[in-house]
């Protein structure tokens, strides 16, 4: 004899294991997104106070260059990707920019705290690792380096007021790219395709960070996000370790509760879709740096 459960019980059923998968993967996206946050902060705590004692230069950046030259890099990166017959040398140029990303990126943030020889060594050993086995987690270990790096060198010399700024208008084209033109669905599928993404591969369950990147497929055990929904709220952050150590704390804990957000409104769509991750992420950060600012820290 065969026994159906009821409805309301079956019902319950799914909403429970829904639960636990979201916060299965949650907890593995807010690891990856609060690891790369932390040393973003560590690491540009420890250039500012190089910059304070006048042993290293960073140059500030103004809004029109910073806007310009992000125009500038996507459209020749659409223009490259319009290609389709060099798909061999595109996968040769996208793992070249891969692993120069990811050196200067983790150069700059181990040598901030070990010297540059050892900064070279663990290095040089990770991409070789990402490079003959490539594998999940080689892959995002480069990348929280690569992130936090970009981010601690850049985000010093920004103001915090143009960085809210760049945070709104870029929310705009985020949402844009995906929804109105979808270049930037096309430009994630051409990067999966060619085992280079330039952002978190997220499993689903802790397993599958062992697994080749020739597994990463749209719809699989593995989510994917962006590196710019990591590196501009950590624009903000950083931005403000002049003023504290503590300000900048506050605003990375507000933007992994925007990273939650985001997740929570992808994981509740009937269809499955790309979504555009970096409007909530940026809303909650920006709340990070106003309360920041409000506290007497």
């Amino acid at each position: 004899m065969e026994y159906k459960a009821p409805k309301n019980i079956r019902q319950k059923k799914v909403k429970k294991d829904f639960q636990k998968q979201f916060w299965k993967i949650f907890v593995i996206e807010g690891s990856l997104f609060f690891a790369t946050s932390v040393l973003a902060i560590f690491s540009a705590f420890q250039l500012n106070k190089l910059v304070k004692v006048q042993k290293i230069y960073l140059p500030a950046i103004s809004f029109q260059d910073f806007l310009f030259s992000f125009l500038f890099i996507t459209f020749f990166v659409m223009l490259f990707i319009s290609f389709k017959k060099a798909s061999k040398f595109k996968e040769i140029i996208y793992k070249g920019f891969f692993i120069i990303t990811c050196f200067w990126g983790g150069m700059t943030v181990l040598n901030a705290f070990i010297p540059v020889y050892g900064a070279i060594f663990v290095i040089g050993i990770l991409i070789a690792i990402w490079l003959k086995f490539q594998l999940v987690w080689s892959h995002n270990v480069l990348m929280i380096l690569g992130l936090a790096g970009a981010s601690s060198f850049f985000g010093l010399g920004f103001d915090p007021s143009l960085v809210v700024i760049l945070l709104v208008i870029f929310s705009f084209y985020d949402f844009i790219a995906v929804y109105k033109t979808k270049h930037m669905v096309v430009m994630a599928k051409e990067m999966i395709d060619k085992k280079v993404i330039l952002g978190f591969i997220i499993p689903k369950d802790i397993k599958f960070f062992k697994d080749k990147l020739d597994k990463v497929k749209p719809g699989g055990n593995f989510l994917i996000l962006g590196g710019g929904d990591i590196v501009f709220p950590n624009l903000l952050a950083v931005s403000v370790v002049p003023f504290g150590f503590l300000k900048a704390f506050i605003i990375v804990l507000f933007s992994l509760i925007g990273s939650l957000f985001s997740y929570w409104i992808f994981a509740n769509q009937k269809n499955k879709e790309p979504i555009p991750a970096l409007p909530p992420v940026a809303l909650f950060t920006i709340i990070g740096y106003f309360v920041a600012l409000l506290l007497p820290l």
